[in-house]
């Protein structure tokens, strides 16, 4: 039922000619790259070179989408009193969307115990839970109110609303895996920067639409994109979008050293692998 939705809307869209601008910027995109079910294609801004799929979705069909629509195994599917007990003494370690390998990453990149963390985009909390397990002190966003209810009643998450995400109250703005969904990728960057500290990190995880991952693995890259995933993010929008900030992206097995020594400044590492890491720094002024 919900595909049969999404692909009438497409269609109805399509139809209108409507839907068809960049959600992020409001630019025009360029030729299809790919397309699916005859009424979707995949497209690059030719302004901000965001990769986005049309005809798009609207902010009040997105979150409307993730109140009630929205399932995907383990990041939505709330675990039961006695599930929720043997999850916490592993510590979520068996989950697939486990965060202790994007830890290992944040450790990597200089983040040490005690910092300010906002998980933006949590689910039901597993890994705002891991993350204060490792020494990070944590707020977290949920655009899903009953994962949201959840993670604060369940799990003791201090969940808040967007608008209540003070500036420069953070260290640290991650997001594991919703990027990917938002309706506007350079709001939720700007959000970021808001709530950054000076000197802070924006950290994403993300699918890789990279087109070196294309060339790798063209079934997976045409398959990550769709009703779910609208857009993706690859090395060409980030430059396009680094500015003035520095950065790093790369992609697994993850290169922990080259984390370590990164100093600052534009640093593109090997782009074929199916996840993309990118953090950004907020520039001390």
């Amino acid at each position: 039922m919900r595909s049969l939705r999404y692909l009438r809307l497409c269609a109805v869209k399509s139809l209108l000619n409507r839907g068809f601008h960049c959600p992020s910027c409001g630019g025009q995109g360029g030729p299809a790259l790919d397309r699916k079910w005859l009424v979707t294609s995949f497209r690059r801004c030719n302004e901000c070179a965001l990769l986005y799929r049309t005809p798009t979705t609207t902010e009040q069909e997105n979150a409307q989408f993730y109140q009630s629509d929205y399932e995907e195994s383990t990041t939505t599917d709330l675990p039961s009193a006695e599930e929720l007990e043997k999850l916490k003494k592993e510590n979520f370690a068996s989950l697939s969307t486990s965060y202790l390998g994007y830890i290992e990453v944040i450790r990597a990149l200089g983040v040490m115990p005690g910092a300010q963390v906002m998980d933006f985009g949590c689910s039901w909390g597993y890994g705002s839970h891991q993350l204060q397990q490792a020494g990070f002190s944590v707020r977290a966003f949920e655009i899903s109110k009953p994962r949201a209810s959840y993670a604060q009643e369940k799990l003791g998450i201090a969940t808040i609303e967007v608008e209540d995400i003070a500036p420069e109250s953070c260290d640290v703005f991650l997001s594991c895996h919703v990027i990917e969904h938002v309706p506007s990728v350079e709001n939720m960057v700007a959000l970021g920067e808001r709530a950054l500290k000076p000197g802070g990190l924006f950290i994403a995880f993300t699918p890789n639409g990279s087109m070196a991952y294309r060339n790798r693995n063209p079934e997976g890259w045409h398959r990550s994109w769709g009703g779910v995933h609208p857009q993706l993010i690859d090395d060409v929008f980030i430059q396009r979008m680094s500015g003035r900030r520095s950065f790093i992206a790369a992609t697994p097995p993850y290169p922990f050293e080259s984390l370590r020594v990164w100093e600052g400044g534009p640093k593109l590492l090997p782009m074929e692998g199916n996840e993309l890491m990118i953090a950004f720094r907020k520039p001390i002024v």
